[in-house]
């Protein structure tokens, strides 16, 4: 017998071949709209750029001449040798990078040949040296401030003195917490890193310093990754509370690093997310860490903006004069 189930034609004239054509028309028009999606990046930003992580070292450093071992980009880094080729390749990329500004811990070593954009983080010093600093004109920011390497979370009473004064004088405090290192820190540099906890590096452990000090300036450094939903709790109770993504913004796959921007971004916190490097010995973090911003094909023109400058200069109390003068400046 044969078989009576066939398909058959539809006439032009069917409402069924007009919803047909329809749905046919509405899929192109999201497909076009998706390859225009795709080409329509952001250009890359041009503007000036504070940097909110980046170190000084003498010589003896550890670091110097070390290969970064390869990060979960699988990428490494050539070690500079020595502490005058680490300034000198740093400020390199500060003129090569419109970088105006950059807190460096131990500044003072590089301070005569960058006045203008270095601002001088101390913290291995105590509370009343760090005041006589201040007030000297000799220290701009408590930073960094790294108690995780030994095990001590921010709110053990040890450290008050240090948040007393921060908040007395209104010096701004970088804080790190995690990640810093290398990926695998511990099993590679133990001498260096064996104090360091995954499970000590919640930046939560900063609410009850928050509550105490309720005035204070605090940037968590290296955006307290991978603890994004309490991070977006304490951003949401504490308004004081920015971030720098420095080492993330080049030890992260690109993928995880949009995803982790982007949903602070969505969640309201845009405007208090810094730029960061944390360049040590390898000044060629700096050309990643600022890529993988510009190659952030979410972010809109102004919310580069923001993060490379406009956060920290809000955070740091930058006049209207120095900020006029930074960004008539544009690579």
């Amino acid at each position: 017998m044969e078989n009576s189930f066939r398909l058959k034609p539809i006439p032009l004239w069917s409402p069924r071949y007009l919803i047909f054509l329809i749905l046919l028309s509405a899929t192109s028009c999201g497909q076009g709209n998706n390859s225009v999606a795709e080409d329509s990046k952001t250009e890359d930003y041009k503007g000036p750029i504070i940097d909110m992580h980046i170190h000084a070292f003498s010589d003896g450093n550890p670091l110097f001449g070390a290969t970064h071992p390869p990060t979960l980009r699988g990428e490494t880094f050539a070690g500079v040798e020595s502490a005058a080729s680490q300034k000198e390749e740093t400020l390199k990329k500060f003129q090569e990078y419109n970088i105006v500004k950059a807190m460096v811990t131990d500044g003072h070593l590089w301070e005569d040949e960058a006045t203008d954009a270095v601002l001088v983080g101390q913290a291995n010093l105590s509370p009343e040296d760090i005041r006589d600093k201040f007030k000297e004109g000799t220290i701009d920011i408590i930073a960094e401030m790294a108690p995780f390497y030994s095990g001590i979370k921010a709110d053990d009473t040890s450290l008050d003195p240090y948040f007393e004064l921060a908040e007395e004088l209104g010096i701004p405090v970088g804080f790190h917490i995690f990640p810093g290192g290398p990926n695998y820190g511990f099993h590679l540099m133990p001498e260096m890193l064996g104090g360091m906890r995954a499970y000590n590096s919640n930046p939560m452990q900063l609410e009850n310093v928050i509550t105490k000090y309720p005035d204070i300036k605090i940037y968590i450094m290296h955006g307290a990754w991978p603890y994004l939903e309490d991070l977006k709790a304490l951003m949401y109770a504490h308004p004081n509370v920015y971030i720098d993504i420095a080492v993330v913004n080049w030890i992260l796959p690109q993928e995880e690093f949009n995803f982790y921007i982007e949903s602070l971004i969505n969640a309201g916190f845009g405007d208090r997310i810094m730029y960061g490097t944390d360049q040590m010995a390898w000044p060629e973090t700096i050309n990643r860490g600022i890529e993988t911003v510009n190659n952030a094909d979410f972010l809109t023109p102004e919310q580069k903006e923001d993060i490379f400058y406009n956060n920290a200069a809000r955070f740091l109390g930058l006049t209207e004069e120095e900020i006029s003068k930074h960004k008539s400046i544009v690579r």
